[in-house]
């Protein structure tokens, strides 16, 4: 990854920031059990270095009774304020934590994992929290015992314990070094952690997955498309979804923004619900339709967005199916193979942005594949959003007051709030030959949006890990770090525990 190795240089903990860590008095501290899976000599190199002093080291073969164990390689190495990070984490009753990691190769430090917060969908595709993870005794114990020290058992364990976990915290700090390790192939944990998953396939890189699921009965999808790009456009849509649509039940229905065209008539007349609101705003458009609308799914597209995959309807029904997705959406790619949505990260080029936006997925697949696995985003754009209408019409539908912009992110934010989650399926892939321009935003509109995302902004996407520059279409590491090295100081470390007054800098 470009740029890591500065990035290293500036987030190395100053010998000042170690000292005061030294010094800090926890109010309730936290024994450690820092467990060799196999060994080695730099985890113990590293151990003698830590700012935080309350740990035992011990392997596979001793299991001594402590608050918490973390599990590594013994080639392993560790940043000198990882157990401090952890125990500043470890309050609160958080059960299961993790932090960011790299690969040493020759002594040099590599292929940086920057990690989302908690993202159960995206660990149904590949183990991200990796093997630096620290897991409560009482959660060690429900999760039956220690892990073994292969991929395929670290997995399982890890998916048991993320499943039984009350709370799970990740820290953004780059706190694990760890020797090259080969990905499991291997389905099995999968399998036994979703047991209902009729099909596991293999992802798009080594040590990824994609789980297919079995949709309740035999749902009605509600294709609900606009004319907003003329009817031209919308024809080629209709036309994409009937030839690709391999679900025996669905049906269309049309809003229409501007007076009726000879293509809307001939649609009518032949049992097509078209809905005529001259001047209606896109959610007040959808909102109407969603209320016609019959099937259990409702699927919304923008007119000139038109499937690719083949398969789209069953393997987008699968995910929003799911018990805790609230909205699913695929890849859109623009008329030239480019990515316009992979997943909406807020923030991201100063707004609402994809990563990987601009650049085909061939580049994305070389640069950074596991952006091509399913995963938890915060947001999608309006390009096609699928939804459960059990979920869109209790929370409102649309906000007619967010006007053109950022009305179909703000309802996944929503979604969000009532715990469900917002994911993007890249392995189905849409089309969007339409027109991107935007009606010039009202003052208003401008105001309703900062509202609606301004918590994002200033706290950071949850679900893409803040010390990745959002200044790239591609993950790349920030410079300086995100968290600044602001959070070095020790006025701004979490409150339950007591320092000196002695400042950092």
């Amino acid at each position: 990854m470009q740029d890591y190795d500065r990035f290293v240089a500036l987030a190395t903990l100053t010998p000042k920031a170690a000292a005061a860590q030294r010094r800090a008095v926890f109010w309730a501290a936290p024994l450690f059990a820092v467990v060799m899976t196999d060994p080695g000599q730099a985890l113990k190199a590293s151990l003698a270095r830590q700012t935080y002093p309350h740990f035992v080291l011990t392997d596979l073969s001793h299991r001594p009774a402590t608050d918490y164990y973390l599990f590594l390689p013994g080639q392993a190495r560790l940043a000198p304020d990882a157990l401090f990070r952890l125990a500043a984490a470890a309050g609160g009753g958080r059960e299961l934590l993790y932090a960011d990691e790299d690969v040493l190769v020759n002594g040099r430090r590599r292929d940086p994992r920057f990690k989302p917060d908690f993202s159960p969908h995206t660990l149904l595709s590949h183990d991200y929290p990796g093997r630096g993870i620290c897991v409560s005794r009482r959660l060690l114990l429900a999760a039956g015992g220690w892990p073994g020290p292969t991929p395929a058992r670290s997995y399982a364990f890890t998916l048991r314990a993320a499943a039984l976990a009350e709370r799970i915290a990740h820290l953004p700090f780059m706190l694990f070094s760890l020797p090259p390790e080969a990905p499991s192939q291997d389905p099995s944990p999968l399998k036994a952690a979703l047991g209902s998953a009729p099909l596991i396939l293999p992802g798009p890189c080594p040590g990824t997955f994609l789980p297919r699921f079995n949709v309740r009965g035999e749902p009605l999808v509600s294709v609900i498309a606009s004319d907003e790009n003329g009817s031209d456009a919308l024809k080629s849509a209709l036309l994409a979804v009937e030839q690709r649509m391999q679900l025996p039940r669905y049906e269309f229905v049309v809003a229409a923004s501007r007076p009726l065209t000879p293509f809307l008539r001939a649609l009518q007349s032949n049992g097509v619900t078209v809905l005529e609101r001259p001047g209606a705003s896109p959610c007040a458009l959808w909102n109407e339709a969603a209320r016609a609308a019959r099937g259990r799914f409702l699927l919304f597209l923008l007119s000139g967005c038109a499937p690719l995959s083949p398969d789209f309807g069953q393997r987008l029904t699968e995910w929003a199916d799911r018990p805790d997705v609230g909205a699913v959406g695929p890849l859109v790619l623009d008329g030239q193979g480019r990515v316009l949505s992979c997943g909406t990260a807020v923030g991201m080029l100063g707004g609402l942005c994809s990563p990987g936006f601009g650049l085909t997925p061939e580049q994305i697949r070389a640069d950074c594949p596991r952006l091509l696995c399913p995963r938890d985003v915060s947001c999608l754009g309006p390009w096609a959003l699928m939804i459960r209408r059990d979920r869109f019409l209790p929370v409102g539908g649309f906000d007619p007051t967010m006007g053109s912009l950022g009305f179909a992110e703000e309802l996944c934010l929503r979604l969000g709030k009532r715990g469900l989650f917002t994911l993007c399926a890249p392995g189905v892939r849409f089309r969007f030959t339409g027109s991107l321009a935007v009606p010039t935003p009202s003052r208003a509109n401008l105001l309703r949006c900062r509202d609606a995302f301004y918590p994002l902004l200033e706290a950071g996407d949850p679900f893409y890990n803040p010390n990745l520059s959002m200044a790239h279409p591609l993950p790349r590491p920030a410079l300086p770090p995100r968290p600044a090295l602001l959070l070095h100081r020790t006025e701004n470390w979490p409150p339950y525990f007591s320092h000196s007054r002695e400042k950092n800098y």
